[in-house]
């Protein structure tokens, strides 16, 4: 990572989920994310968004260093395509973009990864009792087991 992207997130101090934390957990397996470069240090990002449509971003410290050469700070924005999983129709069922995390992951100061869920792996679930079942035996003939 570069000094720059490694100053920057040492500077955060919070991620905002635009549809709120729980819900963003619950709905989204992987959101992606970028760098957006910004005069802000708070606030979601004014800049036309084209990569998609932003779930969250980061906000920075009040006292945060700009981080580019042209005076702007460089913050996490985390957004999803219309052809992601979670929106209708999407692609990616059993598969991420290069750029996916969980969000289940990512915290301020915290890059995130991704998991088995984000990647499209669900877990197998358990399997049900046969529901062929075992040959009962009879009972002996005069009511006493022996």
């Amino acid at each position: 990572m570069s000094d720059a992207s490694t100053r920057s997130l040492s500077q955060e101090v919070k991620i905002v989920w635009v549809e709120g934390k729980d819900d963003t957990e619950e709905k989204y397996d992987y959101v992606r994310w970028m760098w957006e470069k910004t005069r802000n240090k708070t606030g979601k990002p004014s800049g036309a968004m084209r990569a998609g449509r932003i779930i969250g971003y980061a906000e920075l410290e009040e006292n945060a260093e700009p981080t580019e050469p042209s005076r702007r700070y460089r913050r996490r924005v985390f957004y999803v395509k219309d052809n992601d999983r979670s929106e209708p129709g999407g692609q990616y069922q059993d598969a991420t973009p290069h750029e996916a995390v969980d969000p289940r992951t990512v915290r301020a100061g915290v890059h995130g990864r991704l998991t088995n869920r984000a990647r499209g792996r669900r877990p197998v679930p358990p399997k049900a009792p046969s529901s062929v079942a075992a040959p009962e035996s009879e009972p002996p003939s005069d009511g006493m087991l022996s």
